[in-house]
């Protein structure tokens, strides 16, 4: 075991697909273990995406109609989850709807569609027989509406993250996917990453940090976050928007948006929600609009404490004035902190620092390390960096079994979306985890608003 500035080597996690919430025995696990259970995950991950694709196949040879779906709101986000979707074998977009022109005539280029099929009035959308699912990726004030819309006239729903801009708004989607029957999915994608799937296990199940007592988690940024204005019209009703600039850069209004919270928190605060399998019990913060004087009125800088049960407290961070540290959430036990972040391509990678008190893992020995930039040395979470006990064959860092699909967990929760639709799996990140995250989040911005702490009674998550 190597340590150094009292942190021990570990073992890490790799990118790559996920498969449906893998559970395993809680137990001390050895190095055999962890390469027989870590090809386990990647194993059982690629056997989902397969019976994927032969679903699809054969439903496309005409026994069973594909999945037909349409896109409601292709600006920047929904155009990449537009494009993810309809690459999955079975998915076939049949209309888009925008109410900027510009939007709409992407959408167009990426499905392929003629005139007839995209329009500017989503309910012209819902009122088609032929559109089994939609995907929602308005922006966040017409989350509710349109979801709700949808579910009410049968279809299955994509929202995008935040659930949505109120909490009763949210409540009232989620007891609208309860009447239906349909899926409700929220984007919040990490939940189906292989690689955050795989560093839950080792956290909640396997303990590898003892017991979790803090929580640091930060995402910060250097720019305006303001977007380009294309040249274009708004066709139809304006609504929220008043005129281009409101419409493209919604995010920077409080009318509109709930800011970096909703945007960029609401991601890492599930992450969270689920490791630690608890809720916020209260929050505090502050925050300001600090530093982009240029006619927003939301946050450029966030920072506040929530609470969780038995004492432990999670500290994030949210800045759009430098980018040191990026992205990443920092789980700390009195055995380990295990560090989960994003690569290249979206793929979650993480690192592990044991404890100097912490009883000696089996296989850390063997595994991959890599020192930080303060110069600790951790384990990279990565199966594929161990060396097999029966052959010693060093297989380094070749891919995973199922990476050469290429799929990332973008990818994998529009997979996991179909899965639920047409073989009725459960639902990823269905309306409770939505409407969980959406409690915190929308709290958090209460509690900076006023400058008080605010407690979340358990009923406050009930739907």
């Amino acid at each position: 075991m190597v340590e150094i500035c009292g942190a021990t080597s570990g073992i890490g996690l790799r990118p790559s697909l996920y498969t449906m919430n893998t559970r395993y025995r809680v137990h001390a696990v050895s190095r055999r273990e962890f390469i027989q259970e870590s090809a386990a995950v990647t194993a059982g991950a690629f056997a989902f995406l397969a019976a994927n694709h032969t679903l699809a196949e054969s439903k496309s040879g005409g026994s069973v109609a594909p999945l037909r779906i349409a896109s409601i709101g292709p600006g920047s986000q929904g155009q990449f989850d537009l494009r993810k979707a309809i690459a999955i074998p079975g998915i076939q977009c049949v209309a888009v709807c925008d109410i900027f022109e510009p939007n709409l005539n992407r959408a167009k280029q990426i499905t392929h569609l003629g005139d007839r099929d995209a329009v500017s009035d989503y309910q012209r959308v819902l009122d088609r027989s032929d559109v089994d699912a939609v995907l929602v990726t308005v922006p966040l004030p017409l989350h509710a509406e349109i979801a709700i819309a949808a579910l009410e006239a049968g279809k299955h729903v994509f929202c995008e993250k935040l659930m949505a801009y109120s909490l009763p708004e949210a409540r009232r989607m989620a007891a609208a996917a309860k009447r239906s029957g349909k899926v409700l999915q929220i984007g919040h994608q990490r939940a189906s990453s292989v690689g955050y799937n795989h560093a839950w296990d080792l956290l909640a199940n396997k303990k590898i940090c003892g017991r979790v007592t803090h929580v640091r988690a930060q995402w910060n940024r250097n720019g305006s976050w303001r977007r380009t204005l294309p040249k274009g019209r708004i066709l139809g009703d304006t609504g929220f928007w008043h005129d281009e600039e409101h419409l493209v850069n919604w995010r920077l209004y409080r009318r509109t948006s709930q800011g970096l919270m909703a945007e960029l928190a609401s991601h890492q605060v599930q992450v969270v929600n689920w490791f630690l399998n608890a809720v916020p019990t209260a929050v505090v913060g502050m925050a300001g609009l600090d530093y982009w004087k240029d006619g927003r009125d939301i946050w450029d800088n966030v920072q506040c404490i929530f609470e969780y049960p038995g004492g432990v407290k999670l500290t994030y961070q949210s800045i759009c004035t430098n980018q040191f540290d990026g992205f990443s959430e920092e789980f700390m036990g009195d055995q380990g902190t295990l560090i989960t972040t994003l690569g290249p391509g979206n793929h979650a990678m993480g690192l592990l620092y044991r404890e100097p008190r912490a009883e000696t893992l089996d296989w850390a020995k063997y595994a991959q390390t890599e020192k930080d930039s303060h110069g600790h040395l951790g384990v990279v979470l990565d199966a594929s960096a161990t060396k097999k006990l029966d052959t010693g064959v060093h297989i380094g860092k070749e891919q995973l079994p199922v990476s050469p699909t290429g799929k990332d967990a973008y990818d994998l929760e529009l997979y996991n979306w179909a899965a639920s639709i047409r073989e009725g799996k459960p639902v990823v990140c269905g309306p409770q985890v939505g409407f969980n995250t959406a409690v915190a989040i929308l709290t958090a911005n209460e509690a900076m608003q006023k400058g008080t702490r605010i407690a979340i009674p358990a009923d406050a998550y009930q739907i």
